[in-house]
């Protein structure tokens, strides 16, 4: 019993390792008092590299949330479309898709954002979320191709 017992704790030791070793995905953020913007690349699941993929996270603050109203709560979820959008050398690159993620968490918006690859020229752009709703601030990230 004692042996099955170290086998098994050595097991849990070297899975928490391997876990540990696991890359994870960087999270950009910019934020002021207002509002956060959180960013993570994602994967291309299709794997052909066509599209850039990105989760988006927008967290109000105290302030706003208090006075967002269900009007304002439903044009952040479905009317967001135009606020996304790559600048790369001087040109606006709308996203393709974007996409509402019903998180469940009260006070935050996440969307999932999709650019097509041959909008894009060169390998450095930055993701800017023009806000039509809350405070109407702009809010730039620098990003580059992974």
């Amino acid at each position: 019993m004692k042996k099955i017992n170290s086998i098994f704790l050595l097991v849990l030791i070297g899975l928490l390792f391997y876990a540990c070793r696991q890359k994870l995905p960087v999270v950009s953020e910019v934020k002021d008092k207002d509002l956060t913007m959180q960013v993570k690349a994602l994967k291309n699941a299709s794997g052909d590299g066509a599209s850039l993929d990105y989760a988006v996270r927008l967290l109000p603050g105290k302030a706003l949330e208090a006075t967002l109203d269900g009007k304002t709560k439903t044009a952040l979820c479905y009317g967001m479309d135009s606020c996304f959008y790559l600048l790369a050398g001087g040109q606006k690159v709308y996203s393709a898709i974007v996409q509402p993620i019903a998180n469940g968490v009260s006070g935050s918006f996440e969307y999932m954002l999709s650019f097509v690859v041959d909008d894009l020229k060169g390998g450095k752009w930055s993701l800017v979320y023009q806000d039509r709703y809350l405070n109407h601030k702009k809010y730039t990230l620098s990003l580059t191709e992974e």
